[in-house]
């Protein structure tokens, strides 16, 4: 009878080996119609059912030939691809440790056991599982691309570099894995290595909307924006339906200024597809416009907390000690521990911040630390990365740390942990610093500000925060180090009088262009400094709306983003600096003043249109505030004619700035933990909430 049996089984093989499948199966059922407890029969019945789609009849062959031979490695590992096509990664995962267990030498079977865990979100695991293989058999080449990702995934992409050159190594025209590798080059910031592997997986597939995409990320890092948003319209045109390359072509729009274009490409993402990150893109878009008034902030703010955070909405955390005297823990929550703008508030907070009243946390959302990272680090008393920890993880690390203060220092800007907020982890939730409007989330309690960036009388129905104001300023400027001495005013030399403004781009508004166009026709000869980013076609694209304004290009010097020290002597050539608007300028206004240059504001009815006033105010200059943009003209063609005056205020004005509050971080730093302990008191029952 067994040789009957074998022999019927290796025929049946046969035919299924030669593709005759229709022969085959019945084949294999003459096999179990002599031993229905035959695995060989059951496995191989279970391939062809799962071959033509019956994966429910598939599924159970697979489960009597264990049953009949639980050391039956092709059914554990047939089932494991089996499960993972019906999306149970856990029940997948189950059958591919069987197959290892039986033998542990079986690369695809941890290769796939690496897949199914990945497919639950295990990364570290499937880094074990997916080395196993390579060690078994270094000749499997997808291996290495899995590990690779594996490893990215894990926030580990210098070391996924190394791997993805071993793919690329054994499958050089695979164009996966040199995106892959250019993908993990720009996650270790090597940008300048990523482009060629990204430029060649495009070469190699010249339809691959991803590596366009990617391609493009990496030549915006380099400042090649005008090359980038190629890269993105060329992955549109592959892939129309392609939500993240609209999405990083409206914020690349968004840095050049040009909001309308940019607005269009983020709502189109945004109907492709509901995200978050995309979301807030367009929120900061709308912060630039000065078509859109508070009220219209306020609901947008709002619009997206609906979508995305009020569902994460729980109960706060308990109070485990409710003294209101007693050392708060404070934590910070930036993407910003790094070498930027933002990074030298930080410092000041950790530096000043009395340790016997406040212990100091940063959770830091940092893609690529450098030198201020570590230096941040060692002023801090704990220090957690949270880069790439889920939301619900950052929250729940942040409730095990009985946080009692959490500060957002990001607002809607770029590497945001907002949803994290929007958990509420903390008893008292702040945002202070870095973002011009509200939140919108009611999970966060307060918006740090002060008396003349937001009035009392004018900003309650502007945010779903509560307002702390600070007695004098919201946040305090830290002056450059080695910063150039204030020249002579430039116009005392015969020279055309120079206005100017080195703010970010996005910020110069149609309405600025059209007051400071006003501005150059009052004052005859005049110039007018701006930057431009690193684009040529953003250059390009300011000189023609001012053109359609009737100034000339001539009366226009466009420079480009610099490095700091020249930044700061870029202010050297100019006599008067105009503030934008509605979106003012913050720390570059206090860069303008530090370096003498007087800034010229309009002060509007938001905090976003309200900074330029709060520094000029507190520096003793309100006479430098407008009121209107006609104001603001007749005030610049003022001053352009009191040139002796400008020249004295030039050689006063960083003696003043190191007078005023904006400098002087101890007192700042001391109103601020006054405004925590005043937060932290009404939440515990023990003050009254501020107005």
């Amino acid at each position: 009878m067994s040789a009957h049996v074998d022999a019927a089984f290796t025929e049946a093989v046969r035919l299924h080996q030669a593709g005759d499948l229709a022969a085959a199966e019945p084949g294999y059922r003459r096999v179990l119609d002599m031993n229905p407890a035959h695995p060989g029969a059951l496995v191989n019945l279970g391939v062809l059912a799962a071959k033509r789609g019956d994966l429910v009849t598939a599924t159970q062959l697979y489960q009597d030939a264990i049953a009949v031979n639980p050391g039956q490695l092709d059914a554990h590992f047939n089932l494991g691809n089996l499960l993972r096509k019906l999306g149970k990664p856990h029940d997948a995962a189950a059958a591919y440790q069987h197959a290892v267990r039986i033998d542990p030498n079986h690369p695809r079977a941890f290769l796939n056991l690496g897949l199914a865990v990945s497919d639950a979100g295990d990364w570290p695991t499937a880094v074990d599982c997916f080395r196993r293989a390579v060690a078994i058999d270094p000749g499997l080449a997808d291996a290495y691309n899995l590990l690779g990702d594996a490893l990215y995934r894990l926030g580990r992409p210098a070391e996924a570099v190394g791997v993805f050159r071993e793919y690329v190594a054994r499958c050089p025209d695979d164009p996966r894995g040199h995106h892959n590798l250019g993908l993990a080059l720009a996650g270790s910031g090597t940008y300048e290595d990523a482009v060629p592997e990204l430029e060649l997986a495009v070469r190699l597939r010249p339809d691959y909307a991803d590596a366009c995409n990617s391609l493009g990320v990496a030549l915006e890092a380099l400042g090649r924006a005008d090359e980038a948003q190629e890269q993105y319209r060329r992955a549109i045109e592959l892939r129309e339906t392609f939500a993240d390359a609209w999405s990083n072509l409206g914020t690349s729009l968004t840095e050049q200024g040009r909001v309308p274009e940019a607005l269009d490409a983020l709502n189109k993402a945004l109907s492709l597809r509901a995200d978050a990150r995309t979301d807030s893109n367009r929120l900061l878009a709308l912060c630039y416009s000065s078509g859109h008034d508070a009220n219209d902030l306020f609901h947008a703010h709002a619009d997206w907390t609906g979508r995305y955070a009020d569902a994460l909405l729980g109960p706060p955390p308990r109070v485990v000690d409710a003294s209101p005297e007693r050392r708060l823990k404070v934590g910070y929550v930036s993407a910003d521990f790094r070498q930027h703008t933002v990074a030298a508030f930080i410092e000041t907070l950790f530096t000043h911040h009395d340790r016997n009243r406040v212990h100091v946390t940063g959770y830091a959302n940092v893609t690529r630390a450098d030198d201020t990272t570590d230096r941040l680090r060692r002023l801090a008393d704990g220090w957690r990365p949270i880069t790439h920890l889920p939301d619900a993880q950052v929250a729940d690390l942040i409730a095990a740390d009985e946080i009692d203060v959490l500060v957002d220092l990001s607002g809607h800007t770029a590497g945001n942990r907002l949803l994290v907020f929007a958990r509420k982890p903390a008893p008292v939730q702040i945002t202070l610093f870095g973002y011009p409007a509200t939140t919108g989330l009611k999970a966060i309690d307060y918006k740090v500000s002060d008396p003349v960036a937001d009035p009392p009388s004018e900003s309650g129905e502007q945010y779903a925060e509560r307002v702390l104001r600070l007695p004098e300023v919201a946040w305090a400027y830290r002056p450059p180090a080695n910063a150039p001495e204030p020249n002579a005013l430039p116009g005392l030399s015969g020279r055309s009088f120079t206005f100017g403004c080195l703010n970010n781009p996005a910020k110069l508004s149609e309405a600025c262009v059209a007051a400071w166009s006003r501005v150059l026709k009052a004052v005859p000869k005049s110039r007018l400094v701006l930057l431009a980013g690193r684009s040529s076609a953003a250059a390009r694209g300011i000189a023609d709306r001012f053109t359609l304004h009737g100034i000339v290009s001539d009366r226009l010097e466009i420079v480009y983003r610099l490095p700091a020290a020249e930044y700061l002597e870029a202010y050297q050539p100019i006599d008067l600096a105009l503030d934008p608007f509605p979106y003012n300028g913050g720390v570059t206004t206090c860069d303008a003043l530090w370096m003498g240059v007087p800034v010229l504001t309009v002060a509007g009815t938001d905090y976003r249109s309200r900074q330029g006033a709060s520094i000029l105010t507190n520096l003793g200059l309100p006479e430098f505030v407008a009121d209107s943009s006609d104001k603001l003209v007749e005030l610049a063609a003022s001053w352009a004619d009191q040139r002796a005056a400008l020249a004295d205020l030039r050689g006063s004005l960083r003696e003043m700035m190191t007078a005023s509050p904006l400098t002087d971080a101890p007192r700042y730093v001391r109103h601020l933990e006054a405004a925590y302990r005043e937060a932290w008191a009404n939440t515990i029952g023990a003050g009254e909430r501020p107005a």
